[in-house]
């Protein structure tokens, strides 16, 4: 062999060892080399949605291809029990309406796959598990099979956004130099209404009321609440379960509502209004404080509407007050935290689910976030000089008509893997105000805080199998609503809501011994 083909020979040698060695740290460089295609099962999605940029920008960064199989939302149900029954869903689901005893149930027939145990490649998502609470509920031994799609309307922490909003014009006229969030006591606020009342200082008469609910008389249970946190529930006292409408605070709720309604503080016949007949009162400027869901969009839009409806509104004439409980701390309940939730069918292959994790995790870093919140940075917007977010586009321009649709579209691509929009808390964001967020939303948040009584939600309560609490749940529990409105309206609250109580007391007895045996013993 000659001495030049010798050399050749271990030159070809050296450059294929180098080329193998290179392979793994080439693999190792791109995760996403190899392209996937796979279906996900929605109702979000449109003819046009491979277009929109930030789509496109997870297509090719994550390399894949997808398809929707699209599904109408009256068709939802239908659809997905008969696919999951017959095994037949598609690799990714972008699921909507969970019902959690029909999850459970497939989960056990294997309809799903289960995430990976560990998520730490995934931080964002695993932030969201850290977080909220709700994920137990969905683990099934100790593995996960979907991941509940976050409501985000309290970035905050995990406080309910029902609250008290008030009219702060009509609070400065009659001479209260109240905050923007003010601290009442309830004997405060009962005074207050009932100078707003006898001072009328929107001049409208009849029209006027003083306390308005979202809902009316559907919602005087909600109220009832800053008194028995639990009225319409079961409560767990010394480590036992307990049925709460037998705590003595429900009298105290009940005797509080009857006085606003009997001094006329309530709008009238309010314990018949639709839903919504309390909130479209306040907007139209007929109330002087509002108790209802006054998440930071909605406190936004409230006072939007009240700037129309009412000459001469400014939204920091819209105030928020936070009612102190005769304990001295803020009553305060759970926030729901999910209504829907993403997945795997049982045949997803493994690299479809670690690529479909990963479009998630990177949708929520706040450079997505911006994309879907303003459009593409550079060209639908960017910061100015002085660090503001200017937007090169205007309400018409993202309409269905307009020529960038597709900033209002992309939010739905967001949607596959969180529910409600996190771009409304972007520092900055000029779609949403300062004032509502941190002035009035951030800080009502922070004061509950600052010495709450935590209502926490009791999910042991929807994992139980006891098919007696279902039923009482159902028939009872449900029926609280209408029994506080019974007794409000009542000569004798006490003796309507007593009596209810005692109609009842044996069956909650026996449930509450069963759920105390099955989750405290």
């Amino acid at each position: 062999m000659s001495k030049r083909f010798l050399s050749l020979a271990l030159a070809v040698m050296m450059v294929l060892t180098v080329m193998l060695a290179a392979i793994p740290a080439m693999a190792e460089e791109n995760p996403y080399a190899e392209h996937l295609t796979f279906t996900v099962f929605t109702i979000d999605g449109a003819d046009n949605m491979k277009e929109w940029p930030l789509v496109k920008q997870a297509m090719e960064k994550f390399n894949f291809d997808f398809d929707i199989q699209l599904v109408a939302w009256d068709s939802w149900g239908e659809t997905t029990r008969t696919l999951a029954y017959t095994q037949s869903l598609p690799e990714v689901i972008a699921w909507y309406d969970l019902n959690k005893d029909e999850y459970l149930e497939w989960v056990e027939e294997g309809v799903f796959k289960a995430l990976p145990e560990d998520m730490s490649a995934y931080p964002n998502l695993k932030a969201l598990m850290d977080k909220y609470s709700c994920f137990e509920q969905f683990t099934v031994d100790n593995k996960l099979y979907t991941f509940p799609k976050i409501k985000n309307s309290n970035p905050v922490n995990l406080y309910t956004t029902y609250m008290f909003a008030y009219r702060r014009d009509w609070a400065k006229a009659m001479g209260y130099d109240f905050a923007p969030v003010q601290t009442l006591t309830y004997d405060e606020l009962l005074a207050y209404l009932r100078d707003v009342k006898a001072k009328d200082p929107g001049q409208l008469g009849d029209k006027l009321v003083p306390l308005d609910f979202d809902n009316g008389g559907n919602h005087w249970a909600l109220f009832a609440q800053q008194w028995n946190q639990r009225i319409g529930s079961f409560d767990i006292i010394d480590n036992k379960y307990v049925w709460g409408a037998q705590n003595e605070t429900s009298l105290d709720a009940l005797n509080a509502i009857k006085t606003l309604y009997d001094e006329g503080l309530l709008a009238m016949d309010s314990y018949t209004d639709s839903n919504n007949a309390g909130r479209e009162r306040f907007l139209a400027g007929r109330s002087a404080v509002l108790y209802g869901n006054l998440g930071a969009t909605i406190l936004q839009n409230t006072a939007r509407t009240l700037a129309t409806n009412v000459e001469g509104f400014t939204e920091e004439d819209l105030g928020i007050i936070c009612l102190e409980t005769a304990d001295g701390t803020y009553h305060v309940s759970q926030i729901d935290e999910w209504w829907a939730a993403f997945g795997f069918a049982a045949n997803c292959r493994d690299e479809v689910m670690e690529r479909w994790l990963a479009v998630g995790d990177w949708l929520l870093e706040q450079e997505q976030i911006e994309t879907y919140a303003y459009g593409v940075k550079g060209e639908d917007w960017d910061y100015d000089a002085e660090g503001n977010v200017v937007l090169n586009w205007t309400d018409e321009d993202i309409a269905a008509t307009g020529s960038k649709y597709y900033i209002a579209q992309e939010r739905s691509f967001q949607k596959y893997f969180i529910c409600e929009g996190l771009e409304v808390y972007l520092p900055g964001n000029p779609a949403y105000s300062e004032y509502i967020i941190n002035d009035l939303f951030t800080t009502n948040m922070k004061t509950w805080e600052s010495n709450a009584t935590f209502a926490p939600t009791d999910y042991n309560l929807s994992n139980t199998k006891n098919e007696d609490y279902y039923a009482f749940r159902s028939a009872v529990i449900n029926s609280v609503k209408e029994v506080v409105i019974q007794a409000v309206i009542s000569d004798d609250p006490a003796a309507v809501w007593n009596a209810f109580v005692e109609e009842h007391a044996e069956e909650a007895a026996k449930i509450a011994d069963a759920l105390t045996e099955e989750f405290l013993k």
